[in-house]
C-alpha cells in the first residue's frame, strides 16, 4: 500500500503541473486532478478496509474516541425523547442488524450532529433548535445513522484496532478525501431511510438551503489561468475539498434531484 500511496502522490503532482503547462483554454480546471487523487486512493484502499474490517460486535465493544471522552451530555430530556421518537420508524430499514442504536444531546449553539461507531448518534441543541419539523429532524438523524450502516464511522477507527496508532494516523490522513464522497453516500442513505420511516423527502433540501443561506460557505476567489488555479489550489481550494462537509447548496441541489426521483 505504501507503493500505491507514493504512487499517487507522484501522478497528483505530476497532473498538476501538467495542467500549469498544457496549453489551452484558459479556464482550465484542477477538479479532474483532485478526483485522480480520490480514486486512486480510494482503489489503493480497498484491499486494506477489507482485512481489517470490523463485526458489528466488535465495533459495539469500541471504547469511547478520544474526542468523546468526558463529555457532560446535556440534561434536554424532552430534546432526547424526540429524537428516540423520531429514529425510531427508520431504524428497522438499516442494513446492519447487530448495532445496538444510542442516541445523545450535547449543548453546544450551532446546529450539528455527528456519528460514532457503536452506533452512537450526537445531536447539538443548536441542530434541535434549527430543524423546522420532525421530518427536517429525520433527514439529519438518517445522515449519522447512514454514516454507520455504512460503514464510514467505524473505518475512521479500525486500522488503529487492528494495527495500530501510527498506521491508523498514516491512514486517516491519506483517506481525508474520502469524506466528502461519504457524505453524499450518506445523504442519499439517510434520505432512503427518511422515506422508508414515512417523512417528507421535500424537507431535505429545504433543511440545506435554509442552512445555507443562514450559514454561508466563504467563496473562493475565481482564477484565470492554470498556473493561477494551481497556486491557489495550494492555498485553499485543496484544502476546501478536504472540508467534511460539501457545501450546503450542493447538498440541497443533489438532495431535490434524489427527493424527485424518489417521488
Amino acid at each position: 500500500m505504501r507503493v500505491r500511496f507514493a504512487f499517487v502522490l507522484a501522478a497528483l503532482a505530476a497532473a498538476a503541473v501538467l495542467a500549469t503547462l498544457h496549453p489551452g483554454p484558459a479556464t482550465v480546471s484542477l477538479r479532474s486532478v483532485r478526483q485522480l487523487w480520490s480514486d486512486s486512493l480510494r482503489d489503493a484502499d480497498q484491499p486494506g478496509m477489507r482485512l481489517t474490517r470490523l463485526s458489528d460486535s466488535e465495533e459495539m465493544r469500541l471504547p469511547p474516541p478520544p474526542l468523546v471522552r468526558g463529555i457532560h451530555w446535556a440534561d434536554a430530556p424532552d430534546a432526547l425523547a424526540r429524537v428516540i421518537a423520531v429514529a425510531q420508524p427508520m431504524l428497522p430499514h438499516v442494513r446492519r442488524r447487530g448495532i445496538a442504536w444510542r442516541f445523545h444531546i450535547i449543548a453546544a449553539p450551532l446546529p450539528n450532529a455527528f456519528a460514532l461507531p457503536g452506533g452512537q448518534l450526537v445531536v447539538t441543541t443548536g441542530m434541535m433548535d434549527f430543524v423546522r419539523s420532525d421530518s427536517e429532524l429525520a433527514e439529519v438523524l438518517g445522515h449519522e445513522i447512514a454514516h454507520i450502516d455504512l460503514r464510514h464511522a467505524v473505518e475512521r477507527y479500525q486500522y488503529q484496532y487492528r494495527l495500530g496508532g501510527l498506521v491508523e494516523l498514516a491512514h486517516r490522513l491519506a483517506t481525508m478525501p474520502f469524506s466528502a464522497d461519504q457524505e453524499l453516500d450518506a445523504d442519499a442513505e439517510g434520505l432512503r431511510l427518511a422515506i422508508a420511516g414515512g417523512y417528507d423527502p421535500a424537507a431535505a433540501p429545504v433543511l440545506f438551503t435554509r442552512m445555507q443561506r443562514e450559514f454561508p460557505e466563504p467563496a473562493s476567489p475565481h482564477a484565470d489561468t492554470p498556473a493561477g488555479e494551481f497556486a491557489q489550489s495550494l492555498g485553499g481550494a485543496i484544502a476546501s475539498y478536504f472540508r467534511t462537509h460539501p457545501p450546503s447548496d450542493e447538498r440541497a441541489r443533489r438532495l431535490a434531484a434524489l427527493a424527485q426521483r424518489r417521488n
